[in-house]
């Protein structure tokens, strides 16, 4: 194996030129500095990653925490372009990336004893049980933190504007002439307080009453719920003029049992979701839904989360990113 002490004694230089130019740093003679980095590349060097961790104090890292009941993991409809992001920033800046579980070589563990164990630099937290006992302990623990879609006093905070994107659609469909609406909430959580929030600022803004009947609860990314809502709806025989649902993936599903049960979209009852996912636009009519911007979440948390294991702070910050408005064709005028 190819070690620095060979490549100094190939470039008549000393081994800690050699190590300072392989890890980048600024005292090194530029000439030098290529030199040494064409030697390496010819005698096919690979850098020791152990003793790199040693002399960095950083072991280049970051552990994503992803858990969600439904169990879809990484086919997720929301999450998973959001962990993309993260991947693809993590790697711009060195970073690997490493999934956290309660496994470690067929051994369970914790959440936190798995990051201690792979001696990740810093935790990115998405999708998970966040008043779980394991959660918080890794919250609370050194390891640098970052979640998404949660707030929380303890670790920085990455989320979409979820009380003023759900404000702006209620207030675009009381616009169209509803006032009859209903809201199929997700499972209780921060985001679904804050659209509940939104909904119920928007509405009262407009001077309207929200039926206690209306305010469903339901549950994120759940076909068997949505579905079940919509029976409900339909069987009690009042049906609302507007219904929105907790994400894209229930709305679409929504949407196909109204239809089932003779129940047309938009003419007879409009249909919302939430979260702007490519299959609203590939459905006919266009899905109206409030779309979040999957890409930047992504990217905020990986930064915020490098960020972090550089600096050595532990400062507590909370990132809002905006949301935008698809007013498709599944929302229209409610019949007279």
């Amino acid at each position: 194996m190819i070690t620095i002490y060979d490549i100094a004694k190939a470039c008549g230089c000393s081994s800690a030129t050699v190590s300072k130019a392989l890890n980048n740093y600024p005292d090194v003679n530029i000439n030098t500095k290529e030199r040494i980095l064409k030697m390496a590349r010819e005698m096919g060097f690979t850098p020791n990653s152990q003793a790199r961790a040693l002399s960095t104090k950083k072991t280049w890292n970051i552990g994503v925490l992803f858990e969600d009941e439904n169990h879809s993991g990484l086919n997720h409809y929301y999450f998973a372009p959001i962990l993309q992001s993260v991947k693809e920033q993590a790697e711009e800046k060195g970073y690997d990336i490493t999934f956290i579980s309660k496994n470690f070589g067929g051994e369970e563990t914790s959440y936190l004893e798995h990051c201690r164990r792979r001696k990740t630099d810093g935790v990115v937290i998405a999708c998970i049980d966040f008043e779980s006992k394991q959660v918080k302990e890794l919250m609370a623990s050194e390891i640098p933190v970052v979640v998404i879609d949660h707030l929380s006093d303890h670790t920085s905070s990455i989320m979409s504007e979820n009380f003023a994107g759900m404000y702006e659609l209620t207030s675009y469909l009381i616009s169209l002439g509803h006032t009859n609406i209903a809201y199929a909430f997700g499972h209780r959580s921060h985001v679904t307080t804050e659209r509940l929030n939104g909904f119920k600022r928007s509405m009262k803004d407009a001077d309207l009453v929200i039926l206690e009947e209306n305010i469903i609860e339901s549950r994120f990314n759940d076909r068997e719920a949505a579905i079940s809502t919509v029976e409900k709806l339909v069987s009690r025989g009042d049906l609302p003029t507007a219904v929105m649902f907790p994400d894209d993936y229930c709305a679409v599903w929504a949407i196909n049992t109204f239809r089932r049960l003779g129940v047309r979209v938009p003419e007879d009852v409009s249909v919302a979701g939430f979260d702007g996912l490519e299959i609203g636009e590939m459905m006919y009519p266009r899905l109206t839904t409030m779309k979040q911007n999957t890409v930047r979440l992504g990217k905020e948390a990986a930064l915020k989360c490098i960020q972090l294991v550089e600096s050595k702070l532990t400062d507590v910050t909370r990132l809002s990113v905006s949301v935008e408005l698809i007013k498709g064709e599944t929302c229209q005028q409610p019949r007279l």
